[in-house]
């Protein structure tokens, strides 16, 4: 498995290296376009050409990041559809270790370019306006660090995290089930039908779930925390907004804590295990090359 993520490595970093400098250039060009525009306190208008410029770099920007999703869900689609996947599926590794590998592939490099762009800017702010802008963000991690919002913010990252992980594999299942289902015919974006189809009942069947298990999970302390528990903590207001119609198998959060249902969370994670195995199993049984 090593040796093949070395070779998905060494497949890959061309295009994500082009990408990630292409977004940092994005970025720089607008910081400094917008540091000649700034005098003093007083911020004068961008030229007609200034504003396209503005626009086109702010494009360059999200384009980077919409790429990157493209193209790693494409890089795995290769494998099925094209030539390549000659070499992949006869490799003396199992289905498990092929997905797992680009699973990781693929989170290393959006984790890559989302560390790269915030780390960028953190230096770059601070180079073009001083200190003081920089005392301001240190002040705002020191109020997260004194107020206790540690685990809020780690609970959210870890969810962000899993929700990221399901949802690729989602797409992953739905690629290697539209290549089994129409065979080598190249027919679009079928694998989309099945994603959005399949993705829409695993939020309902969630949601369903969770309406059974009335119970939730703090992910910041994991203490468990009943519904009528649950409605008093976020108070009279914010009970009446989520009601019945409010939906648990939704992550909640505020300013103290991120819940789950528990019969949601037990529910996706199973769905997710459930979705790597059959993803594995069809790459490795089921393709035909």
């Amino acid at each position: 498995m090593l040796k093949y993520m070395k070779y998905e490595l060494k497949g890959t970093y061309r295009f994500m290296l082009a990408i990630i400098l292409a977004a940092l250039f994005a970025t720089s060009s607008l910081q400094l376009y917008g540091k000649n525009l700034t005098n003093g306190n007083n911020l004068s208008e961008p030229s007609v050409f200034g504003g396209i410029f503005i626009g086109l770099m702010i494009f360059v920007v999200f384009g980077a990041f919409i790429a990157t999703i493209f193209y790693l869900i494409g890089n795995f689609r290769k494998d099925l559809y094209e030539d390549r996947g000659y070499l992949t599926f006869t490799l003396p590794i199992s289905g498990s270790q092929i997905l797992g590998a680009k699973t990781i592939i693929a989170l290393m490099w959006a984790a890559l370019l989302v560390f790269s762009f915030i780390t960028y800017n953190f230096i770059l702010v601070g180079v073009l306006y001083g200190e003081d802008v920089i005392n301001v963000i240190v002040e705002g991690l020191r109020f997260i660090a004194n107020n206790n919002l540690n685990g809020v913010i780690i609970a959210g990252f870890l969810v962000a995290i899993f929700s990221v992980i399901t949802i690729l594999l989602l797409i992953y299942f739905s690629i290697a089930l539209s290549r089994v289902s129409i065979g080598n015919k190249k027919i679009g974006g079928v694998w989309v039908v099945i994603f959005s189809i399949l993705n829409s009942l695993i939020a309902y069947f969630s949601i369903r779930i969770g309406d059974l298990i009335p119970y939730y999970i703090d992910l910041t302390n994991f203490s468990i925390i009943s519904e009528s528990d649950f409605m008093r903590y976020f108070g009279y207001i914010e009970s009446q907004v989520m009601g019945h119609g409010y939906n648990p198998g939704m992550v909640v959060s505020s300013s103290e804590m991120i819940a789950f249902n528990i019969g949601s969370l037990i529910f996706n994670v199973l769905t997710t295990v459930g979705i790597f195995l059959g993803t594995s199993y069809i790459i490795e049984k089921k393709v035909d090359l």
